[in-house]
C-alpha cells in the first residue's frame, strides 16, 4: 500500500474547487467528520491537497487548489 491511512479518495478540480460532479462527495465527508466531531474528543478534519502539473519550480512541494487538475482528500487528526 502506497498511501496514508488518512487518504479518502481523489477528486477532479475546477477553478480552485472539486468539479460539480465530486462536490458532493467532499460535501458528504466534511459532514460525517463534522457529526463525528460533535460525539468524540479525537477531533478531526479534511483536507485536500492540490495535485497536477507544476507551473514552476516554485511549486515543487505544494500546489495551490486553484492552480490543480485534480485533489487528494485526506481526513487528519487535530
Amino acid at each position: 500500500m502506497n498511501r496514508t491511512q488518512a487518504y479518502k479518495f481523489t477528486v477532479q478540480m475546477k477553478d480552485g474547487k472539486p468539479a460539480d460532479s465530486d462536490q458532493s462527495l467532499v460535501d458528504d465527508l466534511r459532514l460525517a467528520v463534522k457529526i463525528g466531531n460533535l460525539a468524540s474528543d479525537n477531533r478531526q478534519y479534511v483536507k485536500l491537497q492540490g495535485r497536477g502539473p507544476r507551473p514552476s519550480n516554485r511549486y515543487h512541494c505544494s500546489l495551490p487548489l486553484n492552480m490543480s487538475t485534480s485533489a487528494d482528500v485526506y481526513v487528519y487528526s487535530r
